[in-house]
């Protein structure tokens, strides 16, 4: 196996292992890059095991054959032990010409949006945290996001992946409460996890002058399919977020910085412990307790926030209202 000791080499094998996999086809690499027992965790599921991914990536590859994984941006964090921690922000352009996870084909070109952190140690991926916006996904298809979410929340689900729902989200309504207003604003490149806590904290809990200072005013959000340009609409944006989905307690659970041009992307791994305050996605409110789990990266520049790209599966959520309004 091999060591990595800077964060360009990680960069690469990142970029390199990506385009081995799904442009060159060779779904079967990916039992030489990912662990035996890696486990990657997304809000929809929990897949274990190289062999499991493998198979995943098939199933993948068979319904969008033409999928592009274009690597848009890479920031890279040293791990204790030797270890690095990759956050890799992906477009991926392709047509649905083969039965997929919500459907037969449907002939539609669609472009997904996904942002997966992984654990790099000793040249394998031992763990992942993944984020793509299945409900834009869904629309893109042309399919009904209800159905789709209501057939989703009917169907079972390995009892590994409901516990790990359940315990992530006690884990961050047990953390204790984040301190509010600093004394001095983080500088993002000195305490990147202070500035970006100050940042979700501003944007999904409790507005404040801080984070409206950070953002410039000429800043453009990507949310998935929605771009949303100029600071005040994307405060805009959030707080009619916070109106659907009220956010109990919020937890930044790692985040590092690259620098990029003249200036610097900051990556961050956000969850969030919620309740459904308000119609979602057409859902009525339910008061349904629910588990966020996105990825942020923002481009600074002159000290603030020019470009946002926030990534989180809003179908996953629609999911857990629709399971939870039929609990008993």
């Amino acid at each position: 196996m091999t060591d990595y000791s800077s964060s360009e080499e990680i960069v690469d094998y990142i970029l390199r292992i990506t385009r081995e996999i799904w442009e060159d086809r060779n779904p079967d690499l990916v039992m030489r890059y990912y662990g035996p027992e890696a486990r990657i965790h997304a809000l929809g599921g929990i897949m274990q095991g190289a062999v499991a991914v493998t198979e995943n990536t098939r199933a993948m590859q068979t319904a969008f054959p033409d999928r592009l994984v274009i690597g848009e941006d890479v920031v890279c964090s040293p791990l204790e032990g030797g270890a690095w921690l990759s956050s890799h922000r992906i477009r991926s352009p392709m047509t649905s010409r083969g039965d997929n996870a919500y459907g037969p084909a449907t002939g539609r070109k669609v472009t997904t949006h996904v942002v997966a952190d992984c654990v790099v140690r000793n040249g394998l991926i031992e763990k992942e945290w993944l984020v793509r916006d299945n409900l834009s996904l869904v629309r893109q298809l042309g399919l009904d996001p209800q159905e789709v979410a209501r057939r989703e929340a009917a169907r079972s689900h390995p009892d590994e992946h409901t516990r790990w729902l359940a315990d992530e989200r006690e884990r961050v309504l047990d953390a204790p409460p984040l301190p509010s207003d600093p004394a001095s604003p983080p500088d993002p490149q000195q305490d990147p996890l202070g500035f970006a806590r100050e940042i979700l904290l501003g944007l999904w809990q409790r507005p404040s002058e801080f984070c409206e200072a950070a953002y410039a005013p000429y800043a453009v959000l990507s949310d998935s399919d929605r771009e949303v340009a100029g600071a005040s609409d994307i405060l805009s944006h959030y707080a009619n977020m916070r109106e659907s989905l009220k956010v109990l307690r919020l937890s930044v659970d790692h985040a590092g910085v690259q620098a990029r041009g003249d200036g610097w992307t900051l990556a961050a791994r956000w969850t969030a412990a919620a309740e459904h305050w308000q119609e979602f996605e057409g859902l009525p409110a339910a008061r349904a307790p629910l588990f966020l789990m996105g990825i942020s990266h923002w481009w600074l520049t002159g000290g603030r926030v020019a470009r946002e790209w926030t990534v989180f599966d809003r179908l996953a959520l629609m999911e857990q209202i629709l399971r939870q309004s039929k609990a008993p």
